[in-house]
């Protein structure tokens, strides 16, 4: 397998991250509480919960003994172990919580196993020039709310109040993510081992696949959002260059009004991990 990753961020810290071994490759996005908790002494409690998972996630993903959902339900147990130093669980609110998005790939006895919770999306492209794209839309839905009121507040920018958004965008940003792992909303790595049956598993044959991609939705935009690329238009410069050169041409794109974006926010961390097979 041949392997080309970035993530890229237009601020201090990054709450996206990736990670990728000998048989394994996953990517996270997190999303930062929607109050002003912060119980860790790093700077926010995304960046270290996401540090948390790195180590863990490079340290046992390759061990096919075990499922993908069986090593992120221990995870969880583990993580919660260690989080409890800093405040009990069932304290933080469903707004005081970091949650991620997380998309894995794993190689087992020539299959290749795709996973995603949340909106990570990975799109595989098949040896027949097909493609398949597996993604959690939920978010997306929740978030087009907030998107159209962005799009239809002309003075928007005098009434920020916290992290980019109105009150009256928080309000309904805060009403969603109390919806957070409920069929009624969406669902998304954070304390709850149960969650984890709710992600999207298929596995495919080796040898029907020539590539695959792992987009954080800050480095999908390119095509989803922006429409600047197709799929196969994006998959061939990626081939014929690297990730890397695509993250230049999102941050151009950026710099346009972001309500012609249909964005929640003017820029986003933007990570991707793009995977050839060999022949």
């Amino acid at each position: 397998m041949i392997i080309d990753a970035i993530t890229n961020t237009y601020k201090q810290h990054n709450e996206d991250a990736y990670g990728h071994g000998v048989n394994f490759a996953w990517v996270i996005d997190g999303a930062l509480p929607l109050d002003k908790t912060n119980v860790t002494p790093w700077t926010n409690d995304v960046t270290w919960v996401g540090n948390w998972w790195t180590k863990y996630l490079n340290t046992h993903l390759q061990d096919a003994s075990m499922s993908i959902q069986e090593h992120l339900q221990r995870g969880v147990l583990k993580l919660n172990e260690e989080f409890k130093q800093f405040a009990p669980i069932d304290s933080l609110s469903k707004l005081d919580r970091a949650s991620f998005s997380i998309g894995i790939t794993r190689l087992v006895n020539e299959w290749i196993e795709c996973y995603v919770l949340g909106d990570i999306e990975l799109v595989l492209k098949f040896k027949n020039d097909l493609y398949q794209t597996i993604v959690d839309d939920k978010i997306e839905v929740l978030d087009r709310q907030v998107i159209n009121m962005i799009v239809e507040n002309p003075n928007r920018e005098n009434e920020i109040v916290f992290n980019g958004y109105t009150a009256k965008e928080l309000e309904v940003l805060r009403s969603n993510r109390m919806k957070m792992n409920s069929s009624e909303g969406y669902y998304i790595l954070e304390h709850d081992p149960m969650v984890i049956e709710k992600g999207r598993y298929q596995r495919f044959a080796l040898h029907d696949l020539a590539s695959m991609m792992l987009m954080s939705d800050g480095f999908s935009a390119i095509h989803n959002k922006y429409k600047l690329y197709s799929l196969e238009t994006l998959f061939e410069k990626v081939r014929l260059k690297s990730v890397d050169d695509i993250i230049p041409i999102l941050r151009k794109k950026e710099l346009d009004d972001f309500k012609t974006c249909h964005r929640l926010r003017k820029h986003d961390d933007a990570t991707a991990v793009y995977i050839e097979f060999n022949e």
